[in-house]
């Protein structure tokens, strides 16, 4: 009786030992200064091992190990289950012997003798530190598969093997497979579960780090000397544990294995959620590449179309509104194909303008046809109520759900047309081959009149003697009546500012002016986004005709438009469509605030008209600025890179500025 309770005392003792290891090794996982410390060992020099053969090797033995674990463990879940299917490695393989049984002399005996985990790291990573990282970890867990294996094999011998029963009960092996511990079962069973789960860990660092080579861009999707480290404490955890399950028989629970479990289950999730997402990277690398090829020489506008969507999703993708009915791309064949890309937010304007050029009876006897891509990052019900309600109002072609777009020509669509949220209508011809990047622009300011809406024909009208854009950008739609007050010859004043102390101060002034009896036509255009988006409009229609910059109407409107974004406030003083002052809304209020007090007197007297005398004395207030600049929104692709200042001979700088303005404006 004496003697059974030294022994247990002593078993109890080695079980403490043990137990204080696995909590050793639990702490090391996140112990970020001794892992620097193993990774500073790594000093490849060793000639290449085949590791796709090795680990070929390794995953037949722990795959088939595994199952017959899995017998023992569950006899009655694993029944017709077979055997797992062997890989053949390649003809001649020839393993690292010496390197992975001095590996398995470190994580067996050596391990439970020094019951120092740390030293025994420091010893298996010094063994294998001419080895590149993925031979590493393979190398380790061959150590494994050769412990794990060998002792699993002899489960299966059969009654008249005398040779293989006398092994496996010097090895403990009954003690395993016929416990009369429930308890000591399920032990067996998370230990096996641990190992499967290390076995798929280092077999995503081999696929990737065979399947990476191709994409050097992609090498750090998945930190390989982290992930390394992190295995083989894995690998190590598992023979410890195996090793004392199988000593200590008796009284060995592996209380918290579950826990370390627990632990390798997480970083076996980060590193396979890295490696899925490198995958998806791969492929949407491939698709870009191909992608890339077809937009740059397209055969047809039916092959461009479909790279557009996700054919194999949904082989009819396309709505027609006015038909109710759902269609295939091929449809579109041999036509002019207007591709409207925009999100949720299209306006009713843009959209009004699209259904009049669609009406028009040329536009399909020339065999055009308009198709939205819907481009919607966003997801839920209310998104998807928005999206059906806009493709009610659409005749035209429509993609059936925002889904069905190609994430990655999405990415193509925003750096090769450069769609960048703000609604565009790229137009191609039946080969496929666009004739125009953004039309949208034109389609505002002119309407069927831009028809066909290639570039050639926005340069055209841009460039029509006489033009003014000041009766180009205000219409009877962007403010009733203007037309009958340019054709009247009166004095319009167009201001807008972001600060309303400056509107007022504008407007006091000018109140008492028109009080005295000079007709001045005045309108706040501040919130007018019509306004504003016929301004814009035809600033990016002359950059896409790569308009000179100093020709006097680009420099009217990029004068306006700095001063609204970078002066406080822009003033424009017209009489009729002629342009008197385009300034900022300070210098302009500057000079209508000393009307009464200056110059009404010329006016009142008849000796000058308002618009001369303004000028006369806004020379004699105006102080010339130390810098000329103008601002140019982001228009990306057509922002030009030299430009000579107006004033001076010299190169203007390009500043580079990030702003928003919540959707105003």
């Amino acid at each position: 009786m004496a003697s059974k309770t030294l022994g247990q005392i002593l078993r109890r003792e080695r079980s403490k030992v043990d137990q204080s290891m696995l909590n050793s090794l639990l702490a090391i996982f996140d112990d970020e200064k001794f892992m620097k410390e193993m990774v500073d060992i790594h000093a490849p020099d060793e000639g290449d091992v085949d590791v796709q053969s090795l680990f070929l090797l390794v995953d037949n033995a722990l795959r088939g190990t595994a199952a017959i674990a899995d017998s023992v463990v569950n006899p009655k879940g694993t029944q017709g289950s077979g055997s797992p299917a062997f890989k053949q490695p390649k003809e001649g393989f020839n393993p690292p012997l010496a390197a992975i049984n001095k590996v398995a002399c470190e994580i067996t005996c050596k391990a439970l003798d020094t019951k120092n985990v740390r030293e025994t790291m420091i010893s298996i990573f010094h063994e294998l530190s001419s080895y590149s990282w993925v031979n590493k970890v393979v190398i380790t867990l061959s150590s494994l598969a050769l412990f794990y294996g060998d002792f699993w094999r002899l489960a299966q011998i059969q009654p008249s093997d005398k040779l293989a029963e006398s092994l496996a009960i010097l090895k403990g092996l009954p003690a395993i497979t016929k416990p009369s511990d429930v308890q000591k079962i399920q032990v067996y069973g998370v230990l096996n579960e641990m190992i499967k789960t290390t076995l798929s860990m280092t077999e995503c660092i081999v696929e990737f780090e065979h399947d990476s080579k191709d994409v050097p861009e992609l090498s750090t999707a998945i930190d390989i000397p982290s992930s390394v480290y992190q295995i083989i404490i894995s690998v190590l955890a598992c023979s410890i544990q195996f090793t004392s399950l199988i000593s200590l028989v008796d009284d060995y629970k592996g209380k918290d294995l579950s826990t370390f479990a627990r632990k390798v289950n997480m970083i076996h999730h980060t590193i396979k959620r890295h490696y899925e997402d490198y995958k998806q990277k791969k492929e949407e690398i491939r698709e870009y590449q191909r992608l890339q090829r077809l937009f740059n020489a397209p055969t047809d506008n039916v092959e461009l179309i479909k790279a557009l969507v996700y054919i194999k999703d949904d082989p009819q993708p396309l709505y027609i509104g006015s038909k109710k009915t759902t269609d295939k791309v091929e449809s579109l064949r041999r036509k002019n194909v207007m591709l409207l890309i925009s999100d949720l937010k299209l306006t009713s304007h843009d959209l009004s303008i699209l259904i009049k050029i669609y009406s028009e009876r040329k536009f399909h006897e020339e065999r055009y046809e308009i198709m939205w891509v819907p481009i919607i990052e966003q997801e839920g019900e209310d998104v998807n109520n928005q999206f059906k309600n806009l493709q009610s109002q659409m005749p035209w072609y429509s993609v059936r759900y925002p889904k069905l777009i190609n994430r990655v020509a999405i990415k193509i669509i925003k750096e090769k047309w450069h769609y960048r949220q703000e609604t565009i209508v790229t137009v191609l011809d039946p080969q496929g081959r666009v004739s125009n990047k953004n039309a949208m622009s034109m389609m505002r300011l002119w309407e069927w009149d831009a028809f066909p809406f290639t570039e050639s024909v926005g340069a055209s009208l841009c460039s029509k003697p006489g033009i003014s854009w000041f009766e180009l950008l205000l219409t009877d739609m962007v403010i009733p009546k203007i037309n009958e007050a340019i054709k009247s010859q009166k004095y319009i004043l167009l201001y807008g500012a972001e600060d309303n102390k400056a509107i007022q101060e504008i407007e006091e002034p000018v109140k008492k002016i028109i009080e005295d009896g000079v007709p001045i036509a005045a309108h706040n255009v501040t919130k007018n986004q019509l306004f504003w988006s016929r301004l814009e409009s035809l600033m990016l229609l002359k950059l896409q005709t790569k308009a000179d910059v100093h020709e006097p109407l680009m420099q009217d409107i990029l004068s306006l438009y700095t001063n609204f974004k970078k002066d406080g406030g822009f003033a424009v003083l017209t009489r009729g469509s002629r342009v008197v002052i385009n300034d900022s809304i300070v210098d302009v209020t500057k000079v209508l605030s000393q009307y009464e007090t200056n110059w009404s007197k010329q006016v009142k007297g008849n000796e000058t008209t308002f618009d001369a005398a303004f000028q006369k004395h806004r020379e004699r207030v105006f102080v010339l600025p130390r810098c000329h600049h103008f601002y140019i929104p982001n228009m990306v692709g057509y922002i030009p890179e030299d430009v000579k200042c107006p004033v001076c001979p010299r190169l203007m700088k390009n500043i580079v500025k990030f702003e928003c303005c919540h959707g105003a404006h």
